[in-house]
């Protein structure tokens, strides 16, 4: 077998047998299908975990039974036959954890690809990709041929969440939208093909030799944008060093705020999924903010009204940028919200005096 690390374009592609998963990548199944009505206890279940463990991102839940039976939970639960191909609309590379964080230090999309071919394999056993470079840029996503035999409709799932992130990662990397020229999958899907086209902006086409994304060329050799600089790590940064100077850090409300940008990346998740991720009840969690003289959702606000200010001041990101990562699926809500928390509008704030933008 080749090793990962020195591996070169054009090689062989080996995919692993062994089946597992870290828990980086299953919690965020776990929290989205739990954020659509699915029961967090019963999908923990299904991995043979607690709901506390998902704090343990590294831990690996091996075999391919509590994968599949994972996928089935969330179908059913959310009754969204295309959820990991909605799913992959919003990840982003922080779910990759380390490997994330070398991807948005590459210089290149291309590059960026390349170390998750490379490195994939520590993060879970069921997708490997490959990358084609030339007249054309393809993004090439294999699944693990035994999840495939036993179960073709739930690796279905997972094929379908890693090409449906490819557009929102190759955002987050570049700062720009880029569409595709044509996406391919190597089986027939249940669903109409409208579907797949809505989410991934390109032609689509079943029963082809490979699982690919398809982009011109040129793509391949788009720059990135630095770590420092993307709005997720802002996110991390921004929330820290208002933890410190606040010296909120010892109080609940602070540790809160620490797990929301260690965890999640500074999206706020719902009160059932953060007091289930610091392994508390909701009564308890609630009652431990309420002696700080804190809710939940004041605490929710706050920080999306800090972040907000600081990425619209600090940052070259737009208005709709911004209201998209802080999770609003509407401009004018975003615009509702902060006018509320300021009495000012985005757009004034991100030209006050000491704001990036002039």
């Amino acid at each position: 077998m080749t090793d990962p690390a020195t591996r070169r374009p054009g090689d062989p592609v080996k995919i692993d047998f062994h089946m597992y998963g870290t828990v980086r990548v299953l919690r965020n199944i776990v929290y989205a299908a739990a954020e659509k009505g699915g029961d967090l206890n019963k999908l923990c279940a299904t991995l043979g975990i607690r709901p506390g463990e998902l704090n343990d991102a590294e831990k690996r839940i091996e075999g391919l039974r509590p994968i599949v039976d994972l996928w089935r939970e969330v179908v059913a639960t959310t009754r969204d036959p295309l959820f990991g191909l909605h799913l992959g609309q919003v990840n982003n590379p922080s779910i990759f954890g380390a490997l994330g964080y070398l991807m948005q230090s590459c210089r290149t999309l291309k590059e960026a690809y390349w170390e998750v071919v490379k490195y994939q394999q520590m993060v879970s056993g069921w997708i490997s990709y490959d990358v084609v470079a030339g007249k054309e840029l393809e993004l090439v996503f294999m699944v693990n041929p035994v999840w495939q035999e036993a179960s073709p409709e739930t690796a279905r799932q997972a094929v379908e969440m890693a090409m449906g992130g490819v557009l929102n990662y190759m955002y987050i990397l570049t700062g720009k939208k880029i569409r595709p020229l044509r996406a391919e999958f190597a089986y027939q899907s249940p669903l109409s093909r409208i579907s797949y086209e809505e989410v991934l902006k390109c032609p689509v086409s079943f029963d082809k030799a490979r699982n690919k994304v398809v982009f011109e060329g040129m793509v391949a050799d788009m720059p990135l944008i630095s770590a420092d600089e993307s709005l997720y790590a802002s996110f991390a940064q921004i929330l820290r060093e208002k933890s410190a100077a606040s010296g909120q850090s010892g109080r609940f409300g602070g540790q809160v705020r620490t797990v929301i940008a260690r965890d999640f990346g500074g999206k706020i998740p719902s009160l059932e999924i953060m007091a289930a991720h610091m392994n508390m009840s909701e009564r308890s969690f609630q009652r431990r903010l309420q002696q700080d003289g804190d809710t939940y959702r004041s605490l929710a606000a706050e920080i999306k009204k800090e972040l907000a200010v600081n990425l619209l001041q600090n940052t070259d990101a737009t208005v709709h940028a911004i209201s998209e990562v802080l999770g609003y699926t509407e401009p004018s809500a975003f615009h509702r919200a902060f006018k509320s928390w300021t009495h000012t509008s985005p757009g004034r704030q991100k030209y006050l005096p000491g704001s990036s933008e002039k």
